[in-house]
């Protein structure tokens, strides 16, 4: 299958590897920091009834909690990105790319048809698998795929 292809067809429920962490909303700031550091994880996703209300990720600890001096006991509702752009396990490659460069996303929540809670795909997961079934394609790409010489290479 072709690069271009792939990502049309390619579907998340075959790219994604994490479970991530999954927290109740009532849980505390505290709580959850704690769980992030032992765990070793960069975000937890909150769920009520399996379903996503809100993301806790890495950067909203250092936005939120430590620049605002958050209280350590207040519930992650109060902290968390609440509604967090979630994307489809059936949905393909292509949407995942779209949503997480249009969002600045590291990590989506992967929910069913049902809206519930599958796991998460990061960055990270696809671009070990275009490495892995694409390493032609992807290594040999300039960081500019636009850029054009004007001298000959070792010039």
């Amino acid at each position: 299958m072709e690069f271009e292809q792939a990502l049309q067809t390619e579907k998340i429920r075959n790219i994604m590897t994490a479970r991530g962490i999954q927290v109740d909303a009532k849980l505390s700031y505290a709580e959850v920091i704690t769980q992030l550091q032992t765990e070793e994880k960069f975000c937890a996703v909150i769920l009520e009834d399996k379903k996503v209300v809100g993301i806790f990720t890495e950067l909203d600890a250092l936005r939120r909690g430590l620049l605002d001096s958050i209280d350590r006991d207040a519930p992650i509702r109060d902290v968390m990105t609440p509604n967090p752009t979630t994307i489809d396990i059936d949905d393909n490659l292509a949407v995942a790319i779209r949503l997480m460069h249009q969002g600045k996303y590291r990590h989506l929540p992967v929910v069913d048809g049902n809206r519930e809670f599958m796991g998460l795909i990061s960055v990270r997961d696809i671009i070990i698998f275009l490495s892995e079934n694409y390493p032609s394609d992807i290594y040999n790409l300039p960081p500019d795929p636009h850029q054009v010489s004007t001298e000959a290479e070792g010039a």
